[in-house]
């Protein structure tokens, strides 16, 4: 890899170059995404933590047609855990998308084995952990390709180009990446590992496309954590991101789950002391946001400013992102 640390791409270290455009008006590009078989408005989805999303958001973009990942935080010691919960009502009001996060215990394939025993429909399950790539979590991916073979399978995080494969080989239907990079992460700080989203997304893509080795090309990318700009969106995407995922952005949403101190919304990471209440391997931090929009208000906004973007990149949908050149900003 010595030839990719001459620099490290990042949101902030990289432009991209418009090109010559027919788009008569950018209103009328084209954001939806198809992404593990089903079609979405954008590609754009609110990170799974518990303070940037509740089960009203993920009702509103079931119903909307935005994809969703519900976070897997709760208490383990109710009868049924609240994913279970969850998994129960999206059933029963048969939403268009039911999406959700386990981690790697006993308890997390218990709340699984309850939903499988009731005949709950499930269209997605993210294995969200901190470092995937480890052995532990071949066993939970056999557990869920056992018990939910027509489920999709998305899992993550992981920052390498190793980390990647290792998913890959493991026959997920989409990887996440980005470890340290979000605005109240600070695996970076605490541990000294850390990439910049963007470069684990270029290292992603190249391994998935065959330029690293297999060709794994049909596997879509989820980039998660760092983007603090709309525009960072369409790098993501020029890079080979099929996902851009985004915690900061919705956690700041009046209708976000996040609690409303002295005027501001309080983000936690869902490692920090906040969320976790006790001080045993704290990488997260709280910070206060101010903006407030509500979540049809930031997607829409979302929406106009990729438009722009596609309206840049000479074309009329998300497809034109995959012709643009880009600079390093020195």
């Amino acid at each position: 890899m010595a030839d990719m640390r001459d620099f490290l791409l990042s949101y902030d270290n990289v432009c991209l170059r418009p090109k010559f455009s027919k788009l008569e008006s950018r209103g009328d590009a084209d954001t939806s995404i198809e992404f593990c078989g089903k079609v979405f408005k954008l590609p754009v989805v609110p990170a799974n933590m518990i303070d940037v999303i509740s089960a009203e958001n993920a009702r509103w973009l079931s119903n909307n047609n935005f994809f969703y990942i519900y976070h897997r935080f709760g208490d383990y010691n109710t009868i049924h855990k609240p994913t279970y919960s969850f998994v129960e009502i999206a059933n029963q009001e048969n939403w268009r998308c039911i999406s959700i996060s386990v981690g790697i215990k006993d308890e997390d394939k218990y709340v699984l084995s309850d939903i499988k025993e009731a005949e709950l429909r499930l269209d997605f399950i993210t294995i969200d952990v901190a470092h995937a790539h480890h052995e532990n979590i071949k066993s939970m991916i056999d557990f869920v390709r056992f018990h939910f073979p027509k489920t999709k399978l998305i899992v993550g995080n992981v920052a390498t180009s190793e980390g990647v494969g290792f998913l890959a080989d493991l026959k997920v239907d989409a990887i996440k990446v980005g470890i340290g990079g979000g605005s109240i992460c600070t695996t970076r700080y605490m541990t000294g590992f850390h990439l910049p989203t963007l470069q684990s997304v270029r290292e992603a893509e190249m391994i998935l496309t065959g330029t690293l080795g297999k060709d794994y090309s049909h596997i879509p990318i989820i980039a998660d954590g760092g983007a603090i700009h709309y525009g960072d969106v369409a790098k993501a995407l020029v890079f080979g991101a099929t996902m851009v995922m985004s915690g900061g952005w919705f956690a700041s949403c009046l209708d976000s789950p996040a609690k409303i101190v002295n005027g501001k919304k309080l983000y936690r990471g869902s490692t920090s002391y906040e969320a976790k209440g006790e001080r045993k391997h704290v990488e997260g931090r709280q910070i206060e946001l101010t903006e407030g929009l509500t979540y049809p208000e930031r997607m829409e906004e979302i929406k106009q400013a990729l438009q722009s973007s596609i309206s840049y990149a000479g074309g009329k949908d998300l497809k034109a992102f995959q012709f643009v050149d880009w600079d390093i900003i020195h």
